[in-house]
């Protein structure tokens, strides 16, 4: 006797496939805020790491430099330098100057890494105001040295009512910073690492801070300047921001 088998033929039901579009679809949109965020992860490490390494440098600086700290911006025989250009000789790459996440990665001037003024002073005010001497700082691991921000220096009274392109804080328009003359770029709002920034420490360490701790604590910071790095009042020396 032959068992004679059937086979059906033909492709699937309406439903079927209705079915199978909507398991791909619920399964996308739980995975892909899972990649996403694990790309912005990535990109929050490699930026640590950048930092981590220019902290290094700048340790390597103030060294050589009888325990001073590099300025933010100095003009050498007519030619104007920033201070990742000075610090060049000691981490010999541009690339580490430009956070992974940010939207600009044509000059590390804009939307990369800011030095805080009243540690890394302009040094063409050295004749007024001399570097920071690492004597000088209260409290070197628990003082910002260079952050992630939307300029190449950070003015305190600028991350809670910015100027266009002068020194604002990356998540601080989720706060109630101001921002003035100009239209603010996207992480204005979100931060440029999940509501928050990398942070260099005067030490050279680095770590991971909300937008909302780094603001605080500009807030509170009532003797910094507006202008160039004027030493901030004794009230305000034990701020993070301040030496």
């Amino acid at each position: 006797m032959h068992l004679q088998l059937k086979i059906r033929r033909g492709g699937f039901t309406l439903i079927e496939l209705l079915v199978v579009i909507a398991i791909i679809a619920i399964l996308a949109s739980i995975l892909f805020p899972v990649f996403a965020r694990a790309r912005e992860n990535a990109r929050r490490t490699s930026c640590s790491s950048n930092l981590k390494q220019i902290g290094l440098g700048v340790m390597q600086y103030v060294q050589d430099y009888d325990e001073k700290y590099p300025p933010s911006n100095i003009t050498i025989g007519g030619t104007g330098l920033f201070w990742w250009q000075v610090l060049q000789p000691y981490t010999k790459s541009e690339q580490l100057y430009y956070c992974p996440s940010s939207t600009s990665q044509s000059a590390p001037s804009s939307l990369n890494y800011g030095a805080n003024m009243l540690m890394m002073r302009d040094g063409r005010d050295f004749d007024v105001r001399p570097p920071v001497s690492l004597a000088a700082v209260n409290s070197s691991s628990t003082t910002y040295l260079l952050m992630d921000a939307g300029f190449y220096r950070i003015n305190v009274p600028y991350v809670v009512s910015p100027v266009s392109g002068w020194g604002w804080l990356p998540g601080s328009g989720a706060l109630g910073a101001t921002f003035y003359n100009g239209n603010p770029p996207a992480d204005w709002e979100t931060g440029r690492h999940f509501d928050g920034v990398n942070v260099a420490f005067a030490d050279g360490h680095v770590k991971w801070l909300k937008s909302s701790v780094v603001f605080a604590q500009a807030k509170k910071c009532t003797g910094c300047s507006y202008g160039y790095s004027t030493p901030p009042t004794s009230a305000s020396a034990w701020n993070p921001f301040a030496a």
